[in-house]
């Protein structure tokens, strides 16, 4: 019995602000897969299905280890773990800000506590926006609003 091992050594993390704005909005591996594939992404880069999996759950798990540094911007510029270049730093921290404009009108002007989080599979039924999506832009308006309250 052989077992088949892929493995990839690089220096510089590599990015794809298509896949990362994917994961942002909640998609799961497969659902983003299937979303790649329908934009064509397999002409692009002319690679089989296997590959392009492959590369999305890849992608993912890099955007989901970087995540614990994105609630923190400050520390995205100085961690050793990842070789990211500074102008796509910043783009990585102004996506993972941005809010969803209908998911705002829902959420502002609530107060945001831990009742919110049960709000929130509400407001992902109401908006149509994936309750993971929700949830991080709800950290987001927390983690602002605890910046603001500190420089009162």
């Amino acid at each position: 019995m052989s077992t088949e091992l892929d493995v990839f050594v690089g220096n510089t993390t590599v990015l794809d602000e298509d896949v990362y704005q994917l994961w942002l909005d909640g998609h799961t591996v497969s659902d983003a897969v299937r979303i790649r594939m329908e934009a064509g992404a397999l002409q692009e880069c002319e690679a089989n299905a296997e590959v392009l999996h492959s590369d999305t759950m890849d992608q993912f798990r890099t955007f989901q280890m970087c995540e614990r540094l994105l609630q923190s911007p400050s520390k995205v510029a100085n961690q050793l773990l990842f070789q990211i270049p500074p102008h796509r730093q910043t783009m990585l921290i102004e996506r993972y800000y941005e809010f969803d404009s209908v998911f705002a009108r829902e959420v502002l002007g609530k107060k945001l506590s831990k009742g919110t989080k049960k709000d929130l599979d509400d407001i992902s039924s109401k908006t149509g926006i994936a309750l993971k999506c929700c949830r991080r832009q709800q950290c987001c308006f927390t983690e602002m609003l605890s910046v603001c309250n500190t420089y009162k």
